[in-house]
């Protein structure tokens, strides 16, 4: 099982969101990390976050940018947010790692982003990093418009389970987190599965990263 978008270390395999004033220089050997400016920690000196953020992302524990996203409910005016925002999707791009999202009430202006994003890297001939959008809550609909742009979801212990559904029918990759709580991921894998009615086992190696989104990092 892989945990992934937590705060606390696991026992099972996870991605561990640490902040980059209290990177550590080893972690156990389950644990990869994701760094990254969280919108609700944007202030005006953000600059001097994602400078650090930029020294951090080299390492080769670090699998993910992020958390980092846009939030209408909390933080700092979204022009700002969107600016540190904006400056860590160019971050990701140049170090080649995918973006962990925290979006709240600014999915107009996610796909916004995104729309900018796919239009520069065709110019490259390239394709974009993939961004996940953690603790998903939205409607199926949303979830479609979102997967239609290469985004993917990672859900936690509250969801909407008819968009559970939808996007296990589908086939798509998901993933599962605990983000913030003090528990194992193990949980969420075994709410999950009575949920939709299937084996815990078969979750196991659809919602593993390290299959797809992390296949090209070290195992």
């Amino acid at each position: 099982m892989f945990n992934f978008h937590t705060y606390h270390i696991d026992e099972e395999a996870c991605l561990l969101n640490v902040d980059v004033a209290d990177m550590r220089p080893f972690y156990p050997e389950q644990v990869r990390l994701s760094v990254g400016l969280h919108p609700w920690k944007v202030k005006a000196d953000w600059q001097q976050v994602i400078d650090s953020v930029y020294q951090e992302a080299q390492r080769a524990d670090v699998w993910a940018i992020g958390e980092c996203g846009l939030d209408k409910s909390k933080g700092e005016a979204l022009s700002l947010q969107m600016e540190a925002f904006r400056a860590q999707i160019l971050l990701a791009e140049e170090v080649r790692k995918p973006m962990i999202i925290h979006c709240v009430r600014a999915f107009d202006e996610l796909l916004m982003l995104r729309r900018e994003l796919e239009v520069s890297c065709k110019q490259e001939g390239r394709e974009p990093q993939p961004w996940v959008i953690h603790g998903f809550r939205g409607k199926p609909e949303q979830a479609r418009q979102l997967m239609a742009k290469g985004m993917l979801l990672s859900f936690g212990h509250q969801y909407n389970l008819e968009t559970l559904r939808s996007v296990f029918i589908s086939s798509r990759s998901f993933y599962l987190e605990t983000d913030d709580l003090h528990f194992s991921v193990r949980q969420i894998y075994e709410q999950v599965a009575h949920h939709l009615d299937v084996d815990v086992v078969r979750l196991v190696p659809l919602c593993d990263p390290r299959k797809n989104l992390f296949s090209h990092q070290n195992p």
